[in-house]
Formats: structure tokens, sequence, C-alpha cells
């Protein structure tokens, strides 16, 4: 299974010297990615997007949550340049805290990512075509990379 993390930052990373948050982001998606790369938990489920959502307050609006949405397969072209094809994917997104985030390092950046995917698997609302998608097989792995990587404690 492939899994993916983007970043959705605000601007004011863009502004400052935090941008190297969107590399640290792509960096654990890869390493994520690696790890996932033999598990599968259903077999309408060849891929996990994940979107991270890091937002001023007042600016909340413009970066809304979405329930989770699962996509068998879709072709899309934008603008007669851009062709998408999504297939078997499941997709959703979550916020991470923005004074935290902005404010920390890199561990610590990483680790807030970590803490709020387990957070957000925790309660997230599969759609109802993934009745038999393994939850919790895919959130003990989830966990188990993370622990790995040293971002969340055996015992959180």
């Amino acid at each position: 299974m492939k899994i993916t993390l983007l970043g959705s930052l605000s601007v004011n990373f863009f502004k400052s010297s935090k941008l190297s948050k969107l590399s640290d982001i792509d960096e654990l998606s890869k390493k994520l990615d690696l790890f996932m790369t033999k598990r599968s938990y259903d077999n309408l489920v060849e891929e996990i997007s994940v979107e991270i959502i890091c937002s001023e307050p007042e600016m909340d609006s413009f970066y809304p949550i979405f329930r989770p949405k699962y996509v068998s397969e879709k072709h899309k072209t934008i603008h007669s340049v851009l062709d998408v094809h999504l297939y078997k994917i499941l997709m959703f997104n979550l916020k991470v805290d923005y004074e935290s985030f902005y404010h920390s390092d890199k561990e610590e950046g990483l680790r807030i990512i970590a803490q709020a995917i387990l957070k957000s698997l925790e309660t997230l609302k599969y759609p109802v075509k993934l009745k038999k998608f393994d939850k919790p097989g895919f959130y003990n792995d989830m966990k188990t990379f993370f622990i790995n990587e040293g971002l969340v404690d055996k015992n959180s």
C-alpha cells in the first residue's frame, strides 16, 4: 500500500524561514511509505493520502476539515493541462496546532504530526464502502512506525 503525507501550511510559513516544515513532512512521508509498502488493510484501498493542515486560527475557514473520502477510480483533467487519476484511494485531512507546530524544531514538529495522526485515526469515521478496512491493524502499524522513529512513546 502507498501512503502520502501532504503539508498544507498557511502563508506565514512561506514568509518566514519555516518553509523547511514542508521538507520535513515530505521526508517523513517517504519513510512512512517505505514502511507501509508491503502492508494491506483492505483490497479496496491501494493508497492513503493524509493532508496535514496548519494555519493561524483566524485562517481556519480557508482550511476546512473534510469527512474522509474514498475514490475507487476517477479521471480528471484540470485546465487541459494536468491529468489526474485517482484509483482506490482513501483521503482525509487533519489539523495541527499552529503555535506549537510553527515554533517547533524539526524533531518536535514531527512529534506533533505523529501524535495528531494517531489521535485522528482513533476517531476517524471511515467511508461506509470500507467496512472491511482493518482499522486496528492500520492504527497499530502507524503507531509502530512512529515508535520506531522515536516520535511517540510505546505507552502512549
